[in-house]
């Protein structure tokens, strides 16, 4: 009886990875310690490695239905965080999982000088990890 159940639970297992579908997309999750915002995009601080600090810009125009990047808003200790998916190898999509108090320390505001035509030449996102 031991033999049919155990035998039973590899075909099945068998079965279930022959028709479970791999995804096309490699995810890079990112640590957020700052986003500013400004009227043409975010700029996005991040953890690199055990120490370091790195950023990317996200362009506001990303933002739309279909678009590149998504904001996700919510509290709790995991937030912020960035999920970077890459497909073939290169940069394809990203999703912002932000504080949802514009208050809150991880916030701030980039000026209007600071931020003027920074976003302009951003296609794609290249990670420093």
């Amino acid at each position: 009886m031991k033999r049919k159940v155990i035998a039973l639970l590899v075909v099945g297992l068998l079965a279930f990875s022959a028709f479970a579908e791999s995804s096309v997309f490699y995810p890079v999750r990112l640590d957020v310690l700052k986003v500013f915002s400004h009227s043409e995009g975010y700029r996005v601080m991040y953890r690199q490695g055990s120490v370091g600090v790195a950023e990317f810009l996200v362009p506001v125009g990303w933002f739309q239905k279909g678009g590149k990047a998504e904001i996700v808003l919510g509290h709790g200790s995991a937030y912020p965080y960035a999920m970077v998916y890459f497909k073939d190898g290169k940069f394809d999509h990203l999703k912002l999982f932000l504080v949802n108090n514009p208050n809150d320390a991880t916030w701030g505001q980039l000026s209007s000088a600071a931020g003027h035509g920074i976003f302009d030449s951003v296609t794609d996102i290249v990670l420093k990890l």
